[in-house]
């Protein structure tokens, strides 16, 4: 299936046994390494790019309450449509926070297809 979407490496980056780099099998799970990368990376991380990233990470050591659910929310809701917006649709992003716990369940659509996919993310601080 590779060849109906393009070649595109793993994540995270590894060489295989034959000692070239490893590759997605599927579209799906090339875009949901794509999904990962966007929500673990911190603006400001990338050097070429600045403004890429959800930065969960760094939230999970700020005041766990409604607000930082908000913020997250929308924080991750500009960076997927703005990175990813032409790769998915986003059905439903819910933040939840608690003391230093911040979960992400994400349900999205590739592009183009009805199947939908379901991704959690959770984060403890400590």
């Amino acid at each position: 299936m590779a060849e109906e979407y393009g070649r595109h490496l793993s994540f995270p980056f590894q060489i295989g046994k034959k000692g070239r780099t490893e590759e997605v099998n599927t579209l799906e799970d090339h875009v949901r390494d794509e999904l990962i990368q966007l929500i673990l990376t911190n603006p400001g991380e990338r050097v070429f790019l600045p403004e890429f990233g959800g930065g969960v990470r760094r939230l999970v050591f700020k005041n766990a309450d409604e607000t930082t659910a908000g913020m997250t929310k929308a924080m991750l809701t500009q960076a997927i449509s703005r990175r990813l917006g032409h790769r998915i649709t986003l059905e439903e992003l819910k933040v939840t926070v608690e003391n230093e716990k911040i979960e992400v369940d994400l349900k999205y659509r590739i592009a183009g297809t009805e199947d939908t996919r379901v991704m959690r993310f959770e984060r403890k601080g400590g």
